[in-house]
């Protein structure tokens, strides 16, 4: 995830948010290391996220990230990457792990470099901004302002994996209800 070239670089900010919030509602999956995987990236968080400004920033953030994650890690390499969305009621912290790489990813501050203004983006576009982990696999993330008056559903998109796997334990849990474990 890092951007080589230019001057002025400085690693992303790894500081933690101030308060630490129990999420609301909490959405991932993982996608192939595809340039074509953005597409549906957005795919997704269309369907998740209610149309509005504050998607459009998600969305953008999530999108960025996701791109660097393919240009600069192993994810680009035949790996793969996560996107996680996290929303805390004003908040809403975008998530993107990757398989990493020999080095953090980098802002350039440099708005008329050929390369780098992704970051300088997610920058603009979010509140705090962080990054953990190592040559082996990073988290990228950056929390959104997301306003009042743009709910999220009440309740969570149904993911069709996690309902295929509760449906799948319950029905061995009745097949095998007699059977001491």
């Amino acid at each position: 995830m890092a951007a080589i070239e230019g001057s002025a670089r400085r690693p992303v900010s790894g500081r933690q948010p101030a308060a630490v919030l129990a999420p609301e509602l909490r959405w991932h999956r993982r996608f192939p290391g595809e340039e074509r995987q953005i597409s549906s990236l957005r795919r997704w968080l269309a369907g998740l996220l209610p149309e509005c400004p504050s998607r459009d920033d998600v969305t953008t953030v999530a999108v960025e990230l996701a791109t660097n994650t393919l240009k600069f890690t192993a994810s680009g390499r035949g790996g793969s990457f996560t996107v996680e969305i996290t929303w805390y009621g004003t908040t809403v912290r975008v998530g993107v792990m990757d398989d990493g790489a020999r080095d953090g990813p980098h802002l350039i501050e440099d708005p008329l470099n050929e390369h780098g203004r992704g970051l300088m983006m997610v920058h603009a576009l979010s509140a705090r901004v962080g990054v953990c982990g190592d040559h082996r696999g990073r988290l990228v993330w950056a929390d959104v302002a997301w306003t009042a008056d743009e709910a999220l559903p009440s309740q969570p998109v149904p993911d069709t994996y996690e309902t295929a796997i509760r449906n799948g334990q319950t029905a061995l849990a009745e097949r095998f209800s007699g059977v001491a474990t």
